[in-house]
């Protein structure tokens, strides 16, 4: 049977333990699709206790699908809490962040479009294959420089534990 391409990219897949992974914010960021494939496939972990600061995608929306945990999220002026098993697609040009309050590590599939968010995870993030780094050793400043040369500026600081846990509760 002859298939005609359309294409000159072959098929690719990225296996389980496989992808670019990195230290980014502390947390860690495994490129899931293969380099020219779009959707950009981002698996992000977010360790207990992390949260991703105000901030926003001026090209992207962003969105992923969480397969482990629960966290707490502000798009907008929305509040809403993401559990295991849920879709979230947070529309790009809308300010948004999350906090993941939980014991438990939350792991989410981010999908985007476009490389922006892709380009500041590998300007910024430490190749995995190094050791953790100490979330106070990071120069955040720096990478929030980045962020907003890359498409999305951060806008505020992550939001207050208490408020997260406000938001969760309420999801409850």
């Amino acid at each position: 049977m002859t298939h005609s391409a359309t294409t000159d990219r072959r098929a690719a897949r990225t296996a389980n333990g496989e992808g670019e992974a990195y230290w980014f914010y502390g947390d860690k960021a495994i490129v899931r699709s293969p380099e020219g494939a779009l959707p950009i496939i981002i698996e992000h972990h977010v360790g207990p206790g992390a949260a991703a600061p105000l901030h926003v995608h001026h090209d992207v929306d962003d969105s992923f699908y969480l397969l482990r945990g629960q966290l707490a999220m502000w798009c907008g002026d929305d509040t809403f809490v993401a559990n295991a098993g849920d879709y979230v697609s947070l529309p790009k040009g809308v300010p948004h962040a999350l906090s993941n309050v939980g014991e438990e590590e939350a792991v989410l599939l981010q999908t985007h479009d476009a490389d922006s968010f892709l380009t500041f995870i590998r300007r910024v993030g430490i190749p995995y294959d190094q050791p953790r780094p100490d979330p106070a050793s990071l120069d955040y400043a720096a990478m929030n420089n980045v962020a907003g040369e890359t498409g999305q500026p951060v806008l505020g600081p992550p939001m207050p534990e208490e408020e997260a846990r406000a938001i969760i509760a309420r999801g409850r």
